[in-house]
């Protein structure tokens, strides 16, 4: 039979590391899908006050900023989104037009 001893060595009993960052008990992972839906809604907005473009590029930048680690980057990222669609909303800033999008062409010679 294993010995008690030997089980409790393998249990560590002092302070757990964690990968994300706590605020005020809960991690910052925890309020992103919030986040995210809060600036889709302001996506929505955007698009009915005419701000296509800006909503387009801002979607755009909500999708990849969600999908990538759920840390205090996406978190600051997302926020930065947030106030950006607050303030063209409110006309303290320009919308932003979408760049066409780049043709690519790829032509290869044959030898």
């Amino acid at each position: 039979m294993p010995r008690a001893d030997r089980d409790l060595r393998a249990i560590h009993n002092g302070p757990v590391a964690t990968d994300s960052v706590t605020m005020e008990g809960m991690s910052v992972a925890h309020g992103l899908p919030e986040l995210y839906r809060a600036i889709l809604g302001q996506v929505a907005a955007l698009e009915a006050a005419g701000h296509r473009s800006e909503a387009e590029l801002l979607r755009r930048e909500a999708i990849a900023a969600y999908s990538r680690a759920w840390d205090d980057e996406a978190h600051r990222r997302l926020l930065h989104l947030q106030t950006r669609a607050a303030r063209v909303l409110e006309g303290r800033e320009r919308p932003r037009r979408a760049r066409p999008a780049r043709l690519v062409l790829r032509w290869s010679r044959s030898v």
